[in-house]
């Protein structure tokens, strides 16, 4: 009768769990000793984020605002390149009008 053994399990870091980071501030910043030490660790944000646990946004007021306004500007730029291309079209046509009258030829339909 053969008896098994468990297999030995790593000791140490298990590194596919949640880092404090990824669950305490979200994804958004590092968790860190407070100054002047505690229990308690205390978030770190990233840049553009703040809070306790980096759950708001610096811009949060804004990003509605300038979203409209960078659309805004997009559409007139459409609008002004088809505006040129059109005047564009009719210059072209007019001068091939005056070029073709010049050497004789009809075009009017």
């Amino acid at each position: 009768m053969s008896t098994s053994r468990p297999s030995p399990q790593h000791r140490g870091i298990d590194f596919n769990l949640p880092t404090c980071g990824d669950t305490q501030c979200h994804s958004r910043g590092t968790c860190m000793v407070p100054m002047g030490g505690g229990a308690d660790l205390v978030c770190d944000c990233a840049l553009g984020y703040r809070g306790e646990f980096c759950e708001d946004t610096v811009n949060e007021a804004v990003s509605l605002p300038l979203t409209l306004g960078v659309l805004t500007v997009i559409i007139g730029v459409v609008i002004l390149a088809f505006i040129f291309a059109k005047i564009r079209q009719k210059q072209k046509r007019k001068r091939r009008e005056m070029a073709a009258a010049g050497q004789g030829y009809n075009l009017a339909v």
